[in-house]
């Protein structure tokens, strides 16, 4: 392969993934129908809620959610299991700090929003998880057949889309030297092309 097509290629595949990767486009696939769900999630205000009232919402709101926004093609076994490790390993309050002990005290106050906060928090810790599961796989099915050759000069297609933004001292690295960094550089690439079409926009 000559550097001509290697450089080639290596520019297909940063648009591939930018492609992917855009936030319009990820906003369609799954944030949005998250949001969907959990603004016609209907709650009847209740005080106070009991562990079980608690087990039975944020299970019902979680399979809701892999059902009708995720549109998961398997079906969620223990919705359960799912809603509480997403509250003890994602949720946090601003009153009463992270994990499932916070949620529950939020959905038993009131004037922190009640249950309604905590289905809405886990409504962003879904679109968390998700972004995340989503991203990975991007990375990995577009990277994963590259050669050590190609992720370098992705690299430096990279370093060169975006010299305007990086740090200093990523601007004096070599190309071989960040390349397990290529999701951090397609993410600062994706940023500073939204930044400069806000700002011509605006």
């Amino acid at each position: 392969m000559t550097d001509t097509d290697l450089t080639k290629r290596a520019r297909r595949i940063i648009k591939e993934i930018a492609a992917e990767l855009d936030p319009d486009r990820i906003a369609r696939l799954f944030e949005d129908p998250i949001t969907m769900v959990a603004r016609e999630y209907q709650l009847r205000r209740m005080y106070p809620i009991t562990h079980r009232d608690f087990y039975r919402i944020v299970a019902d709101f979680v399979r809701q959610v892999y059902d009708r926004a995720l549109a998961a093609s398997w079906t969620m076994t223990d919705p359960l299991a799912e809603a509480l490790w997403i509250l003890e390993y994602h949720y946090g309050s601003p009153v009463y700090g992270g994990g499932y002990a916070a949620a529950f005290l939020d959905a038993n106050d009131p004037e922190a929003g009640g249950i309604q906060t905590v289905v809405m928090g886990l409504a962003e810790s879904i679109k968390g998880i998700e972004r995340h599961n989503y991203t990975q796989a991007v990375f990995t099915r577009h990277l994963h057949r590259c050669s050590w050759r190609l992720r370098c000069e992705i690299v430096r297609a990279l370093l060169e889309d975006c010299q305007a933004f990086i740090p200093e001292r990523l601007a004096k690295c070599v190309p071989a030297q960040l390349v397990d960094e290529i999701p951090s550089l397609v993410s600062m690439s994706i940023s500073s092309d939204a930044a400069l079409r806000q700002i011509v926009s605006s």
